[in-house]
């Protein structure tokens, strides 16, 4: 008899929890929206889109979203819609039990640019996929230009159209080579461009001083790296910094100055 009834409290019990629940939820539906907040990483990423681009984005195909029902929201369609982006990295968006909407944004870092003579390009960001160049902002960042499909990779890469996009070796050797300068102080406020050649070579062309460095393939950078350092602190101070015009370290052990 005791175990009936404690099976009778129990079921009770459990159905009244999930009345509660449901009615809850029920009610917490007809809350309406009260205010819609963005929350942008600005430390990790690059800016190009404020607050205001993004609820823009939102309001142009969601209409605005104050004053609405809570059950009417589609959250995971606005999450899509803001990753749709280029410059967005990711998106999370979540309601508050009073109402208010939260839209917490992650945008892209770039690191590199490829810039065609003919248009305007396109970004490499930190996780080495490509992103759209956008007007609005322009980071500082290196810049890989010139006869881009001269590249001597380029013929090596039997996936190449005329679309740089597809150049799968070049783009991943510039965002290998920019992602190594990026993360050394040095390097990163010495080199700012480089420079495809008709021949195919990379030219780096530092920020300061006069110099040219013949680098060849964009690859092995490393070694490459140490004897332009090399000819800084032995070559230049005693051979005189106007010198040479050209530097040539795309050669194993060798370093050739004209």
């Amino acid at each position: 008899m005791k175990k009936g009834l404690m099976k009778i409290v129990i079921f009770l019990s459990l159905v009244g929890f999930f009345f509660l629940v449901s009615f809850a939820k029920s009610e917490q539906e007809k809350i309406l929206v009260q205010n819609v907040f963005v929350s942008i990483d600005v430390i990790k990423s690059d800016p190009f889109m404020d607050k205001e681009d993004i609820k823009n984005l939102v309001y142009s195909r969601q209409d605005t979203l104050e004053g609405k029902p809570i059950r009417n929201l589609h959250l995971n369609e606005i999450e899509t819609l803001i990753e749709r982006e280029s410059s967005v990295k990711s998106a999370e968006v979540y309601v508050e039990h009073n109402g208010d909407v939260h839209l917490d944004v992650k945008l892209k870092k770039v690191i590199a640019r490829i810039k065609p003579d003919s248009t305007s390009g396109f970004y490499i960001d930190e996780d080495g996929s490509t992103m759209e160049w956008l007007t609005k902002y322009s980071p500082r960042v290196l810049t890989v230009t010139g006869h881009l499909s001269n590249y001597t990779r380029f013929l090596k890469d039997s996936l190449v159209g005329k679309d740089l996009l597809n150049h799968s070796k070049l783009i991943k050797d510039v965002y290998e080579f920019a992602d190594f300068v990026n993360k050394d102080s040095f390097w990163r406020s010495q080199i700012g461009q480089v420079y495809i050649n008709k021949s195919g070579d990379a030219i780096l062309i530092p920020l300061i001083g006069r110099e040219e460095f013949v680098f060849g393939e964009l690859t092995n950078y490393e070694n490459k790296l140490s004897k332009i350092k090399r000819y800084y602190n032995e070559i230049a101070p005693k051979m005189g910094w106007n010198k040479y015009q050209e530097v040539n370290v795309k050669f194993e052990k060798q370093i050739v100055c004209k």
